[in-house]
């Protein structure tokens, strides 16, 4: 069948239109006037299927919806909006919703490791689901969309129940696989031991065929109709959870997937740095996407629609820090679900509009390049691979999609999830489990920077020589640390920092260096200023890895200007000097940074995510100067070339004088 709209390349804008502004015909015909008023921003339309979360819509119903789309595209097509296609809200099921007001689930729904049965999502294994949810795709695909995007209820957790499916169906494909007889209350047992590594190791690679045997049902079913289709996928955040298995590399090539939307929440920014959390998420899932996924699509999320939840002020920097981050376009949830007026939303498109020019220059500039910093540790097998000790591997599903060691961006340290191109590792808490001890050894050979849990499980798989001390004793509260006079705390020596552990539950450790090469950072001091043993320490190991081992509260209360100081020095010192950019001053910017693969030409986005504004401060990036000249992006899309007085350079490192960033305001300069 002839192909009725090729996608071009580039950055592109979406917007995802919700049932009730297009169910309406007096409601569509407000919509048609809003876009065709800001219709230069809009390169993409996606019309949601149905407004609840609920797994189940009965066909006769969901097909009388599909004919509604069917003649919404079509008059969106021939008013000029070529690029329309239809997201499925639901195909599991995100959540309970509605449940006690819709038909109830008629096919087998998740099932929870103790038995309970979800009342909003289904089972992705049962026959009966299976040819539910293909006759669905159908009647999407005869609706005639350009594509039509999978979102993000294809997972094995938080169905309704916390972790699936256990039921009959899906226990009978565990013991056919590996020749157990278990009953689903034995295979719980066995999971929840903590010799159960192997039986956690087979469910989770169940949950990735699992998912992997839906994607390719669907994309059957949709491409039984029209295999000109395309096909997106929305992913989910590692951060809350790796229980689905995360191989995106079988799921995008089952469902024939070339767009790829990464997950994570930030709704509403009463706590403004959580949309820097989410981008350090999405960058992680766009790390481990396939080269087949042409279009990645960040979702700008103001979901459930609350016009003055977030600024339009945000809302820009986030979509630009997504850019930055690896997405290609914006897709915008973002338009309100109330009957009524859009006025309300047309100074964010007027936002929109004039940051278009800003994002499709980074995207042609760096769109090919890579992030570059240090890696915060999270393996896609973390939740097939991690201890269980405590008798119950189904502890509750985390919410918070930021990992521990996000906080280091905000004083300044560059991050990047993409393991392939960091200059080093960041192990926190239990991330090390994730991990093999031969994986573990080969991040030791470069450096790492770690906690005093991390050293307890290093120590444990025998790899303790390596990071050049071990743990004498913790303490639960009433200790500070006192820097030493290490060279790494040059101007700092003796000051001290009280994290206050009783507070935030952080232990504080004593490390007993192993040998005379260790080097003493930081001493743990009591309350009544016994001095009480080393609690900071750094090691350069036989296998040529440079390791920091921060014993006292590594994660919390971060923001002075003396362990800002030395944290930035220890990173330094981990990376051999060769840190991608170092700011010179106690600031909470952000820095963003990206690299080609050869390191040629870099470009740097700089985030205030201070309401003062900065003052004059220097940024050094380790990169020759003599690859080219300095621009500064603006915000209209143009770039200034910088004098040579704005910055001094040499053989292997560009430093900017930069006279001031505003409060929660960014700048971007690029090297080309």
């Amino acid at each position: 069948m002839e192909k009725r709209y090729v996608l071009d390349n580039g950055l592109k804008l979406s917007f995802r239109i919700v049932v009730n502004r297009y169910e309406d015909e007096e409601q569509f015909q407000q919509l048609i006037a809003f876009l065709l008023e800001h219709r230069d921003c809009i390169d993409e339309l996606a019309i949601f299927t149905e407004y609840w979360h609920y797994g189940y819509y009965p066909l006769d119903k969901f097909g009388a919806i599909c004919s509604i789309i069917d003649n919404r595209t079509e008059r969106l097509r021939a008013l000029g909006f070529k690029n329309v296609g239809s997201n499925m809200l639901a195909t599991l099921g995100h959540f309970p919703e509605a449940w006690d007001w819709l038909p109830a689930l008629p096919y087998q729904g998740a099932m929870a490791p103790d038995g309970s049965v979800s009342t909003s999502s289904f089972c992705p294994n049962s026959a009966e689901f299976r040819a539910y949810i293909a006759q669905k795709y159908i009647l999407t695909a005869q609706a005639k969309p350009e594509f039509i995007w999978v979102d993000d209820d294809i997972r094995m957790f938080a169905l309704g129940v916390e972790y699936a499916c256990f039921c009959p169906e899906c226990l009978q494909i565990y013991n056919q696989n590996h020749n157990y007889e278990f009953t689903r209350e034995q295979l719980v047992s066995e999971l929840n031991a903590s010799g159960g590594g192997l039986y956690r190791e087979r469910w989770i690679q169940q949950n990735i065929e699992t998912i992997e045997r839906l994607l390719v049902h669907i994309a059957e079913a949709v491409h039984s109709v029209d295999e000109t289709i395309e096909l997106g996928l929305m992913t989910v955040s590692l951060g809350i959870s790796t229980y689905s298995g995360v191989d995106f590399a079988r799921w995008f090539k089952a469902l024939k997937a070339v767009k790829a939307r990464p997950g994570g929440g930030f709704f509403e920014d009463s706590k403004p740095f959580g949309f820097v959390r989410k981008i350090h998420e999405i960058n992680r899932q766009i790390s481990l996407y396939p080269d087949s996924v042409r279009d990645i699509h960040y979702e700008l999320e103001n979901f459930p629609f609350q016009r003055l939840a977030k600024s339009i002020h945000i809302t820009i920097l986030e979509c630009t820090a997504a850019i930055m981050a690896g997405a290609n376009g914006i897709a915008f949830d973002a338009l309100k679900g109330e009957r009524g007026s859009l006025k309300e939303y047309d100074e964010l498109m007027r936002g929109i509009q004039a940051s278009k020019k800003l994002w499709s220059e980074i995207e042609r500039i760096a769109g090919k390049y890579k992030t570059a910093g240090l890696f915060p540790a999270l393996s896609p097998l973390y939740e097939a691979r991690r201890n269980v000790e405590n008798g119950n591997w189904f502890e509750t599903v985390t919410v918070d999609n930021a990992a521990t060691a996000y906080v280091l961006s905000e004083i300044g340290i560059p991050l990047s999830m993409d393991v392939n191109s960091t200059c080093g590792t960041i192990l926190a808490g239990t991330m090390a489990e994730g991990y093999t001890t031969a994986e573990l050894k080969e991040m030791l050979s470069r450096g790492v920077l770690m906690d005093g849990r991390t050293l307890q499980y290093l120590t444990k798989l025998g790899l303790g020589e390596y990071c050049g001390v071990a743990i004498e004793r913790t303490y639960d509260n009433g200790v500070f640390e006192s820097l030493t006079d290490d060279p790494l705390n040059t101007g700092n020596q003796g000051e001290e920092r009280d994290a206050r552990n009783s507070m935030y539950k952080g232990l504080g450790y004593i490390l007993k260096p192993l040998n005379d090469e260790v080097r003493i950072l930081s001493k743990l001091i009591s309350f009544t200023r016994d001095e009480l043993g080393p609690t900071s320490t750094v090691y350069e190991n036989t296998l040529g890895g440079r390791v920091a081992v921060q014993g006292y509260v590594p994660w919390v209360s971060i923001h002075s200007a003396v362990k800002r100081t030395q944290l930035l020095q220890i990173c330094d010192w981990l990376t051999y000097g060769r840190l991608p950019i170092v700011i010179d001053r106690s600031l909470r910017v952000v820095p963003f940074l990206k690299h080609a693969e050869d390191q040629s030409r870099w470009l740097v986005m700089l985030l205030n995510t201070s309401f003062d504004d900065t003052g004059i401060f220097e940024a050094k990036l380790r990169y020759p100067a003599s690859h080219g000249p300095v621009f500064e992006l603006m915000a209209d899309g143009s770039s200034v070339l910088l004098p040579e007085s704005a910055y001094k350079k040499s053989d292997d490192e560009i430093i900017l004088s930069i006279d001031t960033i505003a409060g929660w305001k960014s700048r971007i300069f690029y090297q080309s």
